[in-house]
C-alpha cells in the first residue's frame, strides 16, 4: 500500500462491516505498512496470505520465532493461507513455522500464466506436494484445500463429501516419484512422494487431465 500506509485496510474493514463481515484476504510481503501494523487490525475470519513468504515484513522475527502480533491474531481467529506465488513463498519459513505448529488453514497456488508454465508454482497439486515435504501429514494437506478452505469462505454447501453437499471432486494419485521442488526463494527441497492431479468433476460432468486419460482415472 506504500505511502497510503495502513489508510487502504481501515477503510476496507468499515466496507467489511457494511457488508456483513464477509473474510477480509490481505496480502503480506514488502512493507510499509508493517506487519504489526496490518495484524492488529483483522478480526476472526480474515485471512493473511502469503503466510511463508520470506521477504522482510514476514510472521517471523530476525530471530526465527513467531512475531507477537501473529500470535495475537491467531488467537483471535484469524486465518492463515499460503498463496504460494512467484515471490511470496519460502521452504525455510514454512518449515520454522509448521515446527512451531503454525500451520496455514489454506493452502493455496496464486497461479497465473507464468509462474504455472516457468515456475515456481506449476499447479495446487505442486503446491500440496510441498507440503507433504515438509512434513504435514496427507489428511492435513487435503484439508486445506477442500473443508477449511469452504469454510474460510463461508461455503457451507462445499469442500466435504457428504449428502446434501456439490458434488464437486478432484481426483488425484500420490505418486512415489523422488522429486526436486523449488520455493519463490529459489531454494530447492527433495520430496519422495508427489500429488499428481488425474480428474475432476464439476457441476455433473467430468474432466479428465493428460496423466487421468493415461491412467483411465474414470474407470477405477
Amino acid at each position: 500500500m506504500g505511502e497510503n500506509g495502513i489508510t487502504p485496510l481501515v477503510r476496507a474493514k468499515a466496507i467489511q462491516k457494511e457488508n456483513g463481515d464477509l473474510p477480509l484476504m490481505v496480502h503480506i510481503g514488502n512493507n510499509p505498512p508493517n506487519l504489526d501494523e496490518i495484524a492488529e487490525l483483522l478480526s476472526s475470519g480474515d485471512i493473511i496470505t502469503h503466510c511463508y513468504n520470506g521477504k522482510p515484513n514476514r510472521i517471523l522475527t530476525p530471530s526465527g520465532e513467531l512475531r507477537a502480533s501473529i500470535t495475537a491474531a491467531l488467537k483471535r481467529g484469524v486465518r492463515l493461507d499460503v498463496g504460494h506465488g512467484t515471490a511470496s513463498f519460502s521452504f525455510e519459513v514454512a518449515k520454522r513455522a509448521i515446527a512451531m505448529g503454525i500451520l496455514p488453514h489454506t493452502i493455496s497456488s496464486d497461479i497465473y500464466c507464468r509462474n504455472r508454465i516457468n515456475g515456481p508454482v506449476g499447479s495446487l497439486a505442486s503446491v500440496m506436494s510441498k507440503f507433504l515435504a515438509i512434513g504435514m501429514s496427507l489428511p492435513q494437506v487435503i484439508a486445506c484445500v477442500t473443508a477449511n478452505a469452504a469454510d474460510g469462505l463461508r461455503l457451507t454447501h462445499k469442500g466435504r463429501i457428504e449428502p446434501g453437499l456439490d458434488a464437486d471432486l478432484t481426483l488425484f494419485t500420490l505418486k512415489r516419484q523422488p522429486t526436486l521442488l523449488v520455493d519463490a526463494e529459489n531454494d530447492s527441497l527433495q520430496a519422495e512422494h508427489i500429488l499428481v492431479p488425474l480428474a475432476a468433476i464439476r457441476a455433473g460432468k467430468g474432466y479428465m487431465t493428460e496423466q487421468g486419460s493415461t491412467e483411465h482415472a474414470f474407470d477405477l
